[in-house]
């Protein structure tokens, strides 16, 4: 709280202990609402007056918030202040390192009358460590920070009319929305993670930007393949791939395309799709937006044959999809871990699973999917989840009944998406070639 004066109630002694004022409580609190799937917000004069004990308990809405997010029932937090010690928050060195470097880029930039070239670098700086962060961090401790940067990249919208200046800011505004999309996605929101693509890719015509364009498209291809929608997929990235930059841009967009085009079974177009995905990637490296930035908006063969493994995946064709999923694998190898992306290395691992399983190797299978049963719960995501449910179905197909790998296998990919974060993985699956 901004005052030092003593807590009224439980609630307030917690947001005390966290060392958040008022404003933070309230985006914080919307934060917790959209990881919940709440459609429920709080303004600061009715945080203030929970602070105080002076309303009565909140809607159902916002109690099932409060009571995910602080552990706590709403009895005992709107209750009287706990007379325990409560413990101090702990930092690692590096949490503290970080947390100091957040804070003085928000003061230096809230400090500004005006926006000046050393607030843009800040925000332009900031955007893209997220960027390159996305490949190996929890998506849920991701959101956070990408809506408070996107939440202050809108302030400092309001606080200029310079064209060029506003045009830096939408340019922020799109990466962010482009890299919120991602994390939504990863957690399961596929709606959100659609609508956020849709405002990167408004940001990007605005500014006439034609590789955020495209980047935003090709996040809106994935998650439209994956709700289900191979077929509108396909439609909007053979729009984008109109306009779309040559290189990394169109190398990502043919390649997504491809996985589209797999899930209604379309061999010789998902060929034709990675070959010009390989094409473009010869020409790519000099985008100064993508390649520049690299991370979540870099795309290069890696995710081009994690792409492929997939298609061949989908289209039944597990020779292919091992060759395919093998080299994924080789490619991410080469990469040192603060560049690997994670999930990705773990996708083409369920890929190669599944791409045994459609060869009738349920030993290799089992071993290439063990690493991926591994990972810690906070890090998985909504596309991990659900390859793993469609390779379960497999698995349950009267072929392997009875087979004691694949029984094993499907108890633990049970237990894996029982643990995971994301809300969907029991939405129904894609279906899978057979």
């Amino acid at each position: 709280m901004a005052e030092l004066s003593l807590p009224r109630t439980r609630l307030e002694q917690r947001i005390q202990a966290a060392n958040l004022n008022v404003h933070e409580f309230t985006v914080r609190f919307g934060e917790a609402a959209e990881s919940t799937g709440e459609k429920v917000a709080v303004s600061e004069r009715q945080a203030k007056r929970w602070f105080a004990g002076a309303a009565a308990l909140p809607r159902a809405g916002a109690r099932r918030v409060l009571e995910s997010w602080l552990c706590e029932s709403v009895g005992v937090l709107f209750g009287p202040p706990s007379t325990d010690v409560e413990p101090g928050p702990t930092m690692t060195g590096e949490e503290m390192i970080m947390t100091a470097g957040r804070e003085s880029v928000e003061h230096a930039i809230g400090s500004a009358s005006a926006i000046d070239p050393s607030a843009l670098e800040q925000l332009h700086a900031e955007a893209q460590r997220a960027a390159r962060a996305y490949y190996f961090a929890p998506p849920l401790a991701m959101l956070a920070d990408l809506v408070r940067l996107r939440n202050t990249v809108y302030e400092q919208l309001d606080r200029t009319a310079k064209p060029r200046q506003k045009a830096e800011l939408y340019l922020i505004a799109g990466q962010v929305c482009g890299l919120l999309s991602s994390v939504s996605w990863d957690l399961g929101y596929p709606d959100v993670a659609d609508e956020q693509a849709r405002a990167a890719h408004t940001y990007g015509s605005v500014i006439d930007h034609p590789s955020l364009q495209a980047w935003a498209r090709a996040l809106q291809v994935t998650v439209t393949f994956w709700s289900g929608r191979p077929r509108r997929a396909t439609s909007i990235a053979s729009t984008a791939l109109d306009t779309a930059p040559a290189g990394t841009a169109r190398a990502r967009l043919h390649s997504v395309n491809a996985r589209a085009l797999a899930l209604v079974g379309a061999h010789q177009e998902v060929a034709a799709e990675l070959a010009a995905a390989a094409e473009e990637l010869d020409r790519a490296g000099d985008d100064p937006f993508l390649d520049e930035i690299g991370g979540e908006l870099g795309f290069d063969r890696s995710r081009r044959a994690l792409c492929a493994g997939a298609s061949f995946v989908a289209l039944g064709n597990g020779e292919q999809a091992e060759i395919e999923s093998t080299a994924a694998l080789a490619l991410f190898g080469q990469m040192p871990e603060r560049v690997r992306w994670e999930a990705g290395e773990l996708g083409a691992r369920v890929d190669l699973s599944a791409a045994r399983v459609l060869r009738g190797d349920l030993a290799g299978a089992e071993n290439a999917l063990q690493p991926v049963l591994d990972l810690a719960p906070e890090r998985r995501t909504e596309a991990l989840s659900r390859r793993l449910v469609n390779l379960g179905r497999v698995l349950g197909t009267r072929q392997f009944r009875g087979a004691v790998e694949a029984n094993r296998m499907g108890e633990a990919i049970e237990e894996f998406t029982a643990l995971c974060p994301s809300r969907s993985v029991s939405h129904p699956a894609l279906p899978t070639s057979e």
